[in-house]
């Protein structure tokens, strides 16, 4: 048997374990934020992904000072793309940053300013996704990888040249406008893969709510079919759906304490209960409806895209009906 001393001993090492277990900076702070409020109340889910954005914007608008020492040097930007740009970023999310420049910086100087960047987001304890890219290098990517192309549509700016952020923008959704038809293929083949893939939503007990058919993705792709001007999306009961959806993927960063999207069997009473419903059988029922919307819009405005594709071929002879 150990002795009172060492007991004692061995509670405050634990004690300090479980602290230094518990988040720091941005992420307790994304988190104080994510509990502030009422799950359940009627627009509580916008309004605290506002809030997340705004503080995740500062931070990152403060970071910036920090590294360039507070000047504001031209052709240089701290970008976001993906939900953090969107503004739909969960309180665990990973953040998607691009330091964006105009291809004249040294490359030396551009390491540096990298380094001052992300080294304080990993130290904060943030899973973050980052590149260094110039406007080129982002439509060279966008031209050769359908996912980074669809990210990169949101490229929004959190710190530096608004000016080059601008521009990067406009240049990559031109691009994606002009390649539109061409790359359509390749997404609809991207999106039934997804589907095979992960399954459909609205039909499984621990389903994926980004990346299962009716999810979270398929709002991505839906932006993106109306980016190419090639058809446009349903709104209204969508909009709510997807707003849901996002709620639910919410409550399950807070329950879980983790980064996820996957509704898992073991969470579902507590994340019910903190979102409000009486039991995990009424979440899941909205749950599946949410999806099936998603899913029924992501199909049609897939079909509706490939259908004026097609329409835009030539046609020889005389037209015949398809029995």
């Amino acid at each position: 048997m150990p002795s009172d001393g060492t007991e004692v001993e061995l509670e405050r090492q634990r004690q300090e374990g479980l602290q230094a277990a518990l988040p720091t900076g941005l992420v307790r702070r994304r988190l104080d934020v994510a509990r502030t409020g009422d799950f359940a109340a009627a627009g509580a889910g916008p309004a605290r992904r506002i809030a997340l954005a705004a503080l995740v914007r500062t931070w990152l608008i403060d970071r910036w000072a920090d590294a360039t020492a507070g000047s504001s040097p031209a052709g240089v930007a701290l970008a976001m793309v993906g939900s953090t740009a969107r503004g739909e970023a969960g309180p665990l999310s990973d953040l998607d940053l691009v330091l964006l420049h105009d291809g004249r910086s040294p490359q030396q100087r551009l390491d540096e300013l990298a380094e001052r960047l992300w080294y304080p987001l990993w130290d904060a304890g943030l899973v973050v996704d980052h590149s260094v890219r110039s406007i080129a290098q982002c439509r060279d990517v966008a031209a050769t990888d359908l996912s980074a192309a669809v990210g990169l549509l949101d490229l929004t700016c959190a710190a530096g040249d608004e000016a080059l952020v601008g521009a990067a923008r406009s240049a990559i959704a031109q691009d994606w406008r002009a390649n539109a038809r061409r790359r359509l293929p390749e997404l609809a083949e991207a999106v039934s893969t997804r589907h095979t893939r992960m399954g459909d939503c609205a039909h499984l007990l621990e389903p994926d709510l980004k990346e299962a058919r009716g999810g979270l993705r398929d709002m991505t792709v839906l932006r993106a079919l109306t980016a190419a001007w090639l058809t446009d999306r349903p709104h209204g009961d969508l909009d709510v759906a997807h707003r849901r959806l996002l709620d639910v993927r919410d409550a399950i960063h807070i329950v879980t304490g983790r980064a996820r999207a996957r509704l898992s069997r073991d969470d579902h009473d507590a994340v019910a209960a903190l979102l409000g419903y009486p039991d995990s059988d009424a979440m899941l029922t909205e749950v599946s409806q949410f999806a099936r919307v998603l899913g029924y819009a992501v199909d049609g405005t897939l079909r509706r895209a490939l259908q004026s594709q097609r329409a835009r071929k030539l046609r020889i002879g005389p037209r015949r009906p398809s029995l």
